[in-house]
């Protein structure tokens, strides 16, 4: 569960990296749907399975179809995500991998107070 809490945070949260990996890597603009959110996990998923390993978690398909629908739902909304913009542009692995924060940059923003 703490895995899909820290997905829930990185999915709703504007990572430092993504205008740097924006700006590293350019594309066409990315005109974002309620149907970009599958291809934006499935674009995403081997970075997100890094980051579920790296918390002693497995990323699996529930998890990922619950953040299709949180994905859909905070594109109703009207709350568009910056990481998935630069998940979709990304051209590469790495220029996915760019756009996420680092797993401990995960877990601190978890543990910072409120």
């Amino acid at each position: 569960m703490k895995l899909a809490a820290s997905l829930v945070l990185v999915l709703g949260c504007q990572s430092e990296k993504a205008g740097q990996a924006a700006k590293a890597e350019p594309a066409a603009p990315v005109e974002i749907t309620a149907a970009s959110c599958r291809p934006f996990l499935t674009k995403a998923r081997s970075v997100l399975q890094e980051m579920g390993s790296a918390a002693g978690m497995s990323y699996t398909q529930t998890i990922e179809e619950q953040a299709i629908k949180d994905c859909e739902a905070d594109l109703a909304a009207g709350r568009p995500s910056e990481l998935m913009k630069c998940v979709l542009a990304a051209n590469t692995t790495d220029g996915v991998r760019a756009c996420f924060p680092t797993y401990d940059q995960v877990k601190q923003r978890g543990a910072a107070p409120k």
